[in-house]
């Protein structure tokens, strides 16, 4: 998992709030004051009052001053829990005591997990490690703020802490496992791409020329000569790869009735999301993925170093989001174009589609082998004329079965 560089918060706004055990006292001051009006309790009314007043003191007095830094993972998996490391140094004179961190507003899809780690005492200059555990629920990019060192001393009746409004961005990506390709599912034909940019091993038979260094390419390739006369990093290029293409193909219409009845999402297109991400994983390092087409969205991939392409796929998923009725007239000939050129198509579907069908029936003309991953039950399709064709090539997946990793083998 990719990290990025640490960061580090001190500055922000006093942040206040009750604990449980505040919320306990300050109701009950309010009773015992409620019922000084009928009988004589401003005794206890007066020493439930005390105790508050003195732990907002003093807590405020030793409020934590506290630097925050961490590392985020750039990309986190759906469902997974996910561990965030902090480092807390205290930078004030004083000591701070029961020192936790906590995310104050993270979205409805994001969870923190129960039981974060309770730091009884940290001096002045003196530094620790605390993890804090969150699960994401659903894929997604998410905008989560800086996370808050708070105290509870010296009653736990009031949190102190420090919140920040800097906010960074968390990717969820879908969630994806290897999968077991039937020997019926790989292509063994291999399609020369001219002189491209990366091939699946990085190493050609003849020298191109040389271009741009970019984030992914082997070391290995560095052009010393070009770089010292360009004055940046240089890449080497080479003549014909004969590596294996595919395009992948993800229909992401959806219709209102897919939708789950306590939500707004559907089964069905988080599970096409989530074979989409699956297949790619699994056939990473035997290919080059050329060419994504989620929904009307079409991602050329062929310019980026095969060693990004994965990462660039699962980010471009973790962003699907469902859409209605549309129409691949615009994009069908740019993607028909690169056919030619392709060893091999992934077709994942919600249903029968004339469109689809069509670039089905082009990419078998240009000699691809297709695979038509259909997900739902075959009785539960619609059934037409125009449908019947789709039975001889299609494999239907239980939507349930994919999304809790049951599917091994296609």
């Amino acid at each position: 998992m990719k990290m990025v560089p640490a960061m580090s918060k001190t500055d922000g706004r006093l942040c206040l709030g009750l604990t449980d055990t505040g919320r306990v006292i300050l109701r009950g001051t309010v009773y015992v004051a409620l019922a000084a009006l009928i009988v004589p309790a401003f005794g206890i009314l007066s020493a439930l009052v005390a105790i508050m007043l003195m732990a907002l003191l003093v807590g405020f007095v030793l409020r934590p001053k506290i630097r925050i830094e961490g590392n985020l993972p750039e990309r986190v998996i759906v469902g997974q829990i996910t561990m965030f490391s902090y480092i807390l140094k205290n930078t004030s004179r004083l000591p701070a005591y029961n020192l936790c961190v906590v995310f104050s507003a993270l979205p409805e899809t994001i969870k923190q997990l129960e039981g974060a780690q309770m730091i009884p005492r940290l001096g002045p200059g003196e530094s620790i490690e605390v993890d804090v555990e969150i699960q994401p629920t659903r894929r997604g990019y998410y905008k989560i703020k800086w996370p808050i060192c708070q105290s509870g001393f010296p009653f736990n009746l009031f949190n102190f802490g420090t919140s920040c409004h800097d906010e960074e961005t968390l990717v969820v990506l879908p969630s994806f496992y290897r999968l077991q390709l039937s020997p019926a599912s790989l292509s063994q034909n291999v399609c020369t791409g001219g002189a491209g940019f990366v091939g699946q091993r990085g190493a050609f038979p003849e020298y191109a020329g040389s271009r741009p260094f970019l984030p992914g390419d082997s070391p290995r390739r560095i052009d010393a000569r070009a770089w010292a006369r360009l004055s940046v990093p240089a890449s080497k290029e080479y003549h014909e790869d004969f590596d294996k293409r595919t395009a992948l193909i993800l229909d992401t219409c959806v219709s209102e009735v897919s939708l789950l009845p306590s939500s707004n999402e559907c089964s069905q297109l988080e599970a096409a999301v989530s074979l989409c991400a699956s297949v790619a994983f699994t056939i990473n390092n035997d290919c080059l993925i050329d060419v994504l087409l989620a929904g009307i969205e079409i991602y050329q991939l062929a310019a980026l170093p095969g060693m990004v392409r994965l990462d660039k796929i699962h980010d471009i998923l973790a962003g699907v989001e469902k859409s209605k009725a549309y129409s691949l007239e615009k994009i069908s000939p740019v993607l028909i174009s690169q056919f030619p050129r392709i060893s091999e198509v992934f077709f994942i579907l919600l249903r029968p589609n004339k469109a689809y069908r069509h670039l089905l029936e082009m990419a078998n003309q240009a000699g691809c082998l297709c695979n038509v991953l259909m997900i739902g039950e075959s009785g539960q399709m619609p059934v037409d004329e125009d449908n019947m064709s789709w039975n001889r090539n299609v494999r239907y997946l239980s939507p349930d079965e994919i999304l809790m990793g049951q599917i091994k083998i296609l």
